[in-house]
């Protein structure tokens, strides 16, 4: 989905920038867009109370005020323009499952059918990254190109769209649009919302969002938090109010389609509101900012989708991208584990966290049951829970963790890597506490420390979902001269498929498991925590490296 409502044409860098020689301020003719003046352009579709197009209007059935004032309509079009759209289709490893990959093929399909020769059409895949924004040519408008995998997981959505809305300052037509197919939320942007909201505001396109979400995730979206809380007690944007918000922003609406009929209502919708009749246009008094407009029709029960905002050139960039490109620079928008990966001189990465710092980007969570969250000298992962008490109940790996477990992870994602933390556990029976990596959308894999046997500490290595289940891989072991529990050291080295896992520097098991290849590393409490009992761990020193 992609919430980019940047449509900025010729020499415009908020807006459409048009000169029109006529012998009167008020006409009904297509503009002529050049970049001489500051005349600022608004598309807009109006519907009647079934949702049907209403043709037929002229200028003097619209009021057009901008912040809260009425303006002179200088230009007015009342003819189909030709139509400048970007597409974004979410390329993440989560599209392939449940058929939306598939999906997104078709979707695009359709919304290239029909399109005339004078429009442009753009296409951009990302995933955790942004592809390349690009053209399609005539032949691929008539057979769109195969839509391949780009990424282990999550998504840079807002990056992506930023980088669209960059690109579109270039686009040629008036009209123009962008439509974001996604199954995710954003996890892995250097934006903000509120920067890319604000780039929105600023921007001439509008955003069209498809929401490829299950039922049971889509009701969570629903209920309307601010944020929802990932697998590894990450908060994240509610996708569902993030997507409504931008496309009302820009003059567009956002869908979340759960049937064949909805998917081809969604399409329908967006073709007809890209090729609304209306453009109007007038010369802002003031360009140096962004300014609400709203633009109101003279008609009972007619609707009118329009932007709520407009942008001039010249007025502050919402998003700095980088020099001669339209990228969002690294430097400038950091993440917060960056500062603390460094290269060890070969091509291996290490990320290096002692926690002495709570604004390294892992989770600050509380809640009556759990807790993770930075102490002095570490990170605290803990719970406390009352028999029958349960937390939030999981959607696909999606929302919350189990009743039983608290996983807190962050963090670059691994591949082949080893690594390590200083753990301090205090537990009571029947709980474990530990290291967990590997830890995406689908599960994890922990290396625990379990209560004493005998009074020896003993480990175990499990394979966990994030449904709830967990099975072993290597049961619950005595290690041997190890007793109490009190500071030790876990290490796990996954090369392959290959899982090797160290207690205080000593090898104590390896197998072979390539149920998860891929993830973020951090630290997990497990079990019920009855009664009185507080299940409690302390992490510090933590340090991954890549294996090439």
């Amino acid at each position: 989905m992609r919430p980019r409502s940047v449509c900025w044409a010729t020499g415009g860098a908020i807006g459409f920038l048009l000169v029109c020689p006529l012998a009167r301020p008020v006409r009904s003719q297509t503009p002529v867009f050049s970049s001489a003046t500051n005349l600022q352009s608004i598309s807009l579709q109006v519907t009647d109370k079934q949702r049907n197009q209403v043709s037929g209007l002229t200028a003097s059935d619209f009021t057009l005020l901008e912040a809260g004032k009425p303006q002179k309509i200088a230009f007015f079009s009342a003819e189909s323009q030709p139509v400048s759209i970007a597409i974004l289709v979410d390329a993440s490893r989560s599209m392939d499952f449940g058929g939306k990959m598939a999906r997104a093929r078709a979707m695009l399909a359709a919304l290239l059918k029909g399109n005339r020769p004078e429009d442009e059409i753009f296409l951009v895949p990302f995933s955790e990254r942004v592809g390349s924004f690009r053209q399609l040519s005539p032949e691929e408008r008539l057979r769109p190109p195969n839509i391949l995998p780009m990424g282990n997981r999550g998504s840079a959505l807002y990056d992506a769209l930023a980088s669209t809305l960059c690109h579109m300052r270039t686009a040629k037509n008036i009209r123009q649009a962008v439509v974001v197919i996604t199954d995710g939320v954003d996890l892995d942007s250097r934006l903000k919302l509120e920067q890319l909201t604000d780039l929105v505001r600023s921007s001439s396109p509008q955003v069209f969002t498809i929401g490829l979400y299950d039922q049971a995730a889509y009701r969570i979206y629903q209920e309307g938090r601010k944020t929802v809380t990932l697998t590894g007690l990450r908060e994240i944007d509610n996708p569902v109010r993030v997507f409504q918000q931008l496309a009302a922003e820009s003059g567009a609406e956002a869908f979340f389609p759960s049937s064949d009929q909805d998917y081809k209502k969604a399409l329908e919708r967006i073709s007809d509101l890209m090729k609304g009749e209306y453009t109007l246009a007038y010369y802002p008094q003031e360009t140096g900012r962004i300014r609400k407009v709203e633009v109101k029709v003279r008609g009972s029960g007619l609707r009118i989708s329009a932007r709520r905002t407009v942008g001039a050139a010249g007025a502050g960039e919402a998003v700095h991208f980088d020099a001669g490109g339209c990228t969002v620079p690294p430097k400038e928008y950091p993440l917060p584990w960056e500062s603390r990966v460094t290269s060890n001189g070969t091509s291996s990465q290490v990320y290096r966290e002692d926690f002495s710092d709570p604004q390294s980007g892992w989770p600050n969570h509380h809640d009556k049951a759990t807790s993770a969250h930075y102490v002095t000298g570490g990170y605290q992962v803990s719970r406390l829970l009352m028999p029958g008490s349960a937390l939030d109940r999981p959607v696909e790996g999606v929302i919350s963790d189990p009743a039983d477990s608290v996983v807190a992870a962050y963090g670059p994602w691994w591949s082949n890597f080893r690594a390590s933390a200083q753990v301090d556990a205090l537990w009571g029976p029947p709980n474990a506490v530990g290291l967990v990596f590997d830890v995406n959308e689908s599960g994890y894999y922990a290396l625990l420390f379990t209560p004493p046997m005998d009074g020896r500490l003993a480990f175990e290595l499990v394979e966990g979902h994030f449904d709830g289940t967990r099975t072993e891989i290597i049961p619950p072991t005595p290690i041997a001269a190890l007793e109490g529990s009190g500071k030790h050291k876990l290490t796990v080295e996954c090369n392959r498929g290959r899982i090797a896992v160290f207690v205080d520097d000593r090898q104590v098991g390896s197998v072979q498991d390539a149920a998860f290849e891929y993830g973020m590393v951090g630290f997990g409490v497990f079990g019920t925590c009855g009664g009185a009992h507080e299940c409690r761990m302390v992490a510090s020193k933590l340090l991954v490296e890549s294996i090439p």
